[in-house]
């Protein structure tokens, strides 16, 4: 379990962290591309509605893109079980790729406020 009073010091990401929060998110973009491959058992239409979900359209824009009635999406999730399962995934990476991005613009602020401290400790000891 992770300790969270850690100190700040300790919340500060690696370089190699980075690299790797940077490949996970190219990684599911890439994956994005591939829903056809993920969900063979869907209809092109309903995969063509996750598509648009997951590139952050709500289900009323997604459902008005696939020329459907607003309300087809949640109907489908409701009926279809198949469907409710590739939504939740889809939902799943969402947030995923929310939190990685989180992670990352914590991360470049830490190494410029370390950078800044950095240069700050050694103009203050070139001084002296």
């Amino acid at each position: 379990m992770i300790n969270l009073l850690e100190s700040k010091e300790e919340n500060i990401l690696t370089q190699e962290q980075i690299q790797s929060a940077v490949m996970i998110i190219q990684a599911l973009h890439k994956r994005k591309d591939s829903f056809q491959i993920l969900f063979p058992e869907l209809s092109a239409e309903k995969q063509n509605a996750l598509h648009f979900i997951s590139e952050g359209k709500s289900y009323r824009e997604a459902a008005l893109i696939i020329k459907r009635n607003h309300t087809i999406i949640t109907q489908w999730s409701k009926n279809d079980p198949k469907f409710k399962q590739a939504l939740d995934e889809v939902k799943m990476e969402i947030q995923k790729s929310i939190r990685l991005k989180e992670m990352l613009s914590q991360a470049v602020n830490e190494m410029k406020t370390s950078t800044s401290q950095n240069n700050e400790d050694l103009r203050t000891q070139a001084i002296q």
